[in-house]
């Protein structure tokens, strides 16, 4: 069996947890090493602290998986110190490669059951409602070769939506026109003279950085010497990989209870924005910070939202607006997507049991 290199990670985890579904703002994959380099380990961890690097390296590991990223602006340069060039000097220094899963991970559908699951909350669907940007790949081709392009296309990244793979749309037969130059070499017609084939329109999105690669494979694939391939720029709508989760309460709930089974659960004490004796009849639960979903938890009838922070004026507008908050912690919240990360590699053919190491969970804040 060959080797498991840094690259085989960074794969895996880009493959359950796709780099599409990230904000366009955020870094996500490999940010720093080499993926040719065999691995030695893997150390996993919420955050790429220059204490994790130091910990994969204490443990023989040379991969540092982390939900967060070491940056999200790329330093200027890399020398010892504070902030993000540090950490990264400090994980080049060390022989520690940084892969992480930021946005794209908060927006798994399995990511987005772990704090209803804790909480023993119902799932009723994924709360937000946005569109994300996307790549729409059109060819037209004969029907006998539409599967072998679609096919081609799937490989070259085109067709995932959300856990669906292979999504395509093939219409109905209609006639292709054209005039072979005299020079070319047609699969149908005679150079010269007006042609005309039955041809099938297949159409498939990509993410827009795969676009280039989905158009090459599509005309490799293609029988024609001169193949129309029209790509465009789109926007879809978010499938299941969408952030927060609408879940219905117990029966009798109030915000009060709930922010005591908060506490319980996460062990913390959780700060809380609202009526105490509010019913809960249904509440959105989101990982890290959620300001940007206040506005759908309202649209959605939710009493409540519990995440790990919102900021001081968002909470403030949001009780005011009768949606009640409760916060967490960000670090508290996300904890548990250190589990789905450690389940991809540990799922990876040749990855020992004993390479795998889970940094312990330690809050980086305190209360008295």
């Amino acid at each position: 069996m060959r080797p498991i290199r840094i690259g085989d990670i960074d794969r895996a985890v880009s493959q359950r947890f796709p780099q599409e579904w990230a904000e366009d703002w955020d870094r996500v994959g490999l940010l720093a090493g080499d993926p040719e380099r065999e691995v030695t380990g893997v150390a996993l961890a919420l955050d790429p602290t220059r204490g994790a690097i130091e910990y994969a390296a204490r443990h023989g590991a040379n991969v540092l998986l982390t939900h967060h990223p070491a940056f999200l602006t790329p330093p200027k340069w890399l020398t010892p110190g504070r902030g993000s060039a540090g950490v990264v000097f400090t994980a080049l220094d060390a022989g520690v490669a940084l892969i992480n899963a930021h946005t794209n991970l908060d927006r798994s559908p399995l990511a987005g059951t772990l704090l209803p699951a804790a909480l023993g909350l119902e799932p009723v669907r994924p709360l937000e409602r946005s569109t994300m940007p996307m790549a729409l790949i059109t060819v037209f081709v004969p029907r006998s070769t539409a599967d072998a392009v679609t096919a081609a296309m799937a490989g070259a990244g085109a067709g995932r939506i959300g856990d669906y793979e292979c999504c395509a749309f093939t219409s109905a037969e209609g006639t292709g026109s054209f005039t072979p130059d005299k020079s070319s070499s047609p699969l149908i017609g005679s150079p010269g003279a007006p042609s005309h084939a039955q041809e099938v329109r297949v159409e498939m999105v990509a993410p827009r950085a795969k676009a280039r690669g989905v158009v090459s494979a599509a005309r490799s694939a293609h029988p024609y010497e001169e193949p129309l391939i029209v790509a465009t720029d789109a926007e879809i709508g978010r499938s299941a990989a969408r952030m927060g989760m609408l879940c219905d309460a117990t029966v009798g709930l109030t915000l009060r209870g709930l922010a005591a089974l908060a506490a319980n659960t996460f062990d913390v004490t959780p700060r809380i924005w609202g009526d105490p004796d509010a019913r809960m009849d249904r509440v959105v639960t989101a990982t890290g910070s959620a300001g940007s979903l206040i506005g759908d938890a309202l649209s959605s009838g939710a009493a409540a939202l519990l995440a790990g922070e919102v900021r001081y004026h968002d909470a403030l507008d949001a009780v005011e607006s009768g949606l009640s908050i409760i916060e967490v912690g960000h670090d508290v919240s996300e904890w548990p997507l250190v589990s789905l990360l450690e389940d991809v590699v540990r799922g990876i053919p040749g990855i020992g049991p004993d390479t795998v190491h889970v940094l312990p969970s330690t809050p980086g804040w305190w209360t008295p």
